[in-house]
């Protein structure tokens, strides 16, 4: 009798209630990084803009749907949009923390367009807008992986001209608390000048559907190397659906975040945190009163290290004083103010206004919005602390200096020279400064937090997703935790269950040379097994396309179109395209003897072959019930393939492709390599 077992029903014989121990879970790699300063630690305060940093020049809009828009205003303003001058959306009125939302559309795919955001006491227009489908690109380093370090990557660059492909690169930033906005970044336009930096896959994916769908693409690039899965969902997405798996990591990332939950509450605490280390200094108001008596205080040469410039080995709070005169004419521009090398703690004021601060010593400079200056002469303010080594300013006099941002470097405004100065508190009597929402990029949620969370809740067409190496060994959990992603994500983003594209991690480490080598073989399984269980998913499959030697495959291009056959199929309605190797859907025993299988496929396209230039086909391995797998004969027998083995008399499980680097060269007719399996899940 024919025994014939469905592939899809035996998957589930594995129970998805599997939860590995905390231990497990909270590898000594995942834990969070060292409590001191690091670079990326926010040192400008950032204002609420009228309209997210998404809406800008060049952007493009998500087409056939009602995008939200929003920003932020006075408390009560009324926010009207014009789209190429006629109304659009309903009028939106600030709340009490000043955020406004409303939406615009459905729009067909065209443009360019320009959208006009007017509040009571400021407007902006937005130029170039195109409306297409926007494409959110995230991951690690092989989605962080650039153009111009792709295969050909000069030539590519070169010719990288495609006016409707937009790119909006989100800066790094890990916080362990949900941010309102990226790190500084805009939409650039397909260029050579740009696309050298564009992600790579995302990039050629984008490519590939802008000519074959003939609309504009935007891509939102949001990677970063090396990060787990886990970083990339949100605290209540792991809460609600892996409430067992990261709880320490969770209470310990929350014991981080700073009162009041945001940013922006980081610059406020560190004023409170001064005032407290010198509450003279708030009571007379050190920082912004100008007509403050400084007759008691010491003439200060600056730059200079302060056991130099009369201070002598004296180590705490600083505080400095001068005063700039400035040109009538910067008043139009956002200037640059560099203040050379400081040692120790800083905070800037400027005319009473904190405009920087920052943890670590170095060069520090700091942009001073235009809305701040005045005519003549402007109040500029710093305290420092430090607590060993020589401290203050500690570079040379033409290091500091006033430019005009996005001008000539000349003129300059100079302000080294003989500056104010009190010292004030002690080091041992000033607490630690507070910590910014800003963690390891190993911490748990926090890329999310820093580079997902403000992007919420744009319009997206759907995702692309490169990731899974670093959760390798916990590539069980990775069963759970990628849908967990998926499902978070869908619901932050609100536009459905919409596409969510998966790469299949591509061959690493030396070739396979034992019939069974893990590796990455269960990883991927993970991720197929994803595409077969949640809806709206599908994958790229790359296991031909690596390099032994190298974790970074150089050919994107092929990574990224085989993306876009996947897409062109579940998204833009090709059912008759074949956009996957074959894929293995169920075995037979075959009888009498039951000595051999058969084995089934989808997607065989124009029939199942061998990669050119190979004589047989390789990377099958069987088992009778033991389990000891050992290398096995396969051929092609029409739309099958029959496996035995002279060393397995009864096989019953089959394996392909199961290892890091695996022998395999099963394709079909199109050129596509088979998805990587075994039977016995």
């Amino acid at each position: 009798m024919r025994h014939r077992v469905s592939f899809l029903a035996m998957i589930f014989f594995v129970s998805l209630s599997f939860t590995p121990s905390t231990a497990s879970a909270q590898s000594e790699a995942a834990k969070m990084g060292p409590p001191k300063p690091e670079v990326w630690w926010p040192v400008q305060p950032r204002p609420l803009p009228l309209v997210h940093p998404l809406f800008s020049d060049s952007m493009v809009l998500q087409r056939e749907i009602a995008a939200p828009v929003w920003g932020w205003s006075i408390p009560g303003d009324v926010i009207r949009l014009a789209f190429d001058g006629k109304p659009v959306g309903e009028p939106a009125t600030a709340g009490e923390d000043g955020r406004w939302m409303t939406r615009i559309g459905p729009f067909p795919a065209g443009g360019p367009h320009t959208l006009l955001i007017r509040g009571k006491t400021r407007s902006i227009e937005l130029k170039d807008v195109l409306i297409g489908d926007v494409w959110l690109c995230s991951g690690q380093s092989n989605m962080n992986w650039p153009v111009r370090l792709s295969q050909n990557g000069d030539a590519e660059v070169a010719a990288a001209n495609h006016p409707t492909i937009r790119s909006f690169t989100v800066s790094f930033f890990p916080s362990v608390v949900p941010q309102q906005l990226p790190q500084p970044a805009k939409w650039e336009t397909c260029t050579p000048e740009f696309a050298r930096n564009f992600t790579g896959v995302g990039y050629f994916f984008a490519r590939e559907i802008n000519q074959n769908q003939k609309i504009p693409i935007g891509i939102i690039h949001s990677s970063v190397g090396a990060t787990y899965a886990e970083v990339w969902v949100s605290r209540e997405g792991l809460q609600k659906r892996m409430p067992h798996d990261f709880t320490d990591l969770l209470e310990e990332a929350a014991n981080w975040a700073p009162e009041g939950g945001t940013a922006f509450d980081y610059f406020a605490a560190m004023e409170k945190w001064i005032a407290a280390a010198d509450p003279e200094s708030s009571a007379k108001k050190y920082s912004s009163a100008i007509d403050l008596d400084v007759s008691s205080w010491q003439d200060i040469e600056v730059p200079k290290p302060w056991n130099q410039a009369g201070l002598g080995e004296f180590q705490g709070l600083v505080w400095f004083r001068t005063m700039i005169d400035l040109p009538d004419d910067w008043r139009d521009d956002d200037l640059k103010l560099q203040l050379s090398v400081v040692r120790g703690v800083d905070l800037v004021w400027w005319n009473g206004e904190l405009v920087g601060t920052s943890q670590m010593s170095g060069n520090k400079a700091y942009t001073i919005d235009r809305s701040l200056l005045r005519s003549g002469k402007n109040l500029l303010v710093v305290a420092i602390v430090n607590r060993e080594g020589p401290g203050g300013f500690v570079s040379a006099p033409a290091n500091m200096a006033l430019t005009r941002i996005g001008k000539p470097a000349d003129p300059r405004v100079k302000f080294a020279g003989t500056w104010k100065g009190r010292a004030s508190t002690a080091a041992d009597k000033i607490a630690v400064p507070p910590h910014p929402p800003v963690r390891n990029y190993k911490t748990i949620t926090s890329m999310y937090n820093g580079m997902i969370a403000p992007l919420v809740p744009f319009a997206i067409k759907g995702a692309l997703w490169y990731q899974g190496e670093a959760n390798g060994p916990r590539w069980l959990q990775y069963r759970r935790l990628l849908p967990a992603l998926i499902a978070d994500w869908r619901e932050r983003f609100g536009v459905g269950d919409f596409p969510f594209l998966i790469v299949s991690l591509a061959n690493y480490n030396p070739l396979q040379t034992k019939p069974v080598e893990p590796g990455w073989a269960e990883i991927r399984e993970s991720q197929w097994r994803t595409v077969r269980t949640v809806p709206n998913t599908g994958m790229a499959m790359t296991i031909d396309l690596g390099d032994g030697g190298d974790i970074h495959p150089r050919n994107k291009q092929e990574v990224g179109r085989r993306l876009a056959l996947v897409a062109r199929k579940i998204v833009y309605g090709e059912k008759d395209l074949i956009a996957s190797g074959p894929e293995f859907t169920e075995l037979q025993i075959e009888p009498p003897k039951g000595d051999r299988i058969r084995l089934y496929f989808k997607n065989l396209g124009g029939g199942l072959m061998i990669k050119p230039g190979d004589e047989k086909l390789t990377g099958f391995v069987v088992a009778g019930p033991d389990k000891e797998f050992k290398w096995a004969d396969a051929v092609i027998d029409g739309d099958t393939i029959v496996v035995s083995s002279p060393e397995v008399p009864l096989p019953k499980y089959i394996r392909y492709g199961w290892a890091w680097n695996p022998l395999v060269n099963l394709y079909n007719k199109e050129g596509l390599p088979a998805i990587t399996f075994r039977s016995d899940e």
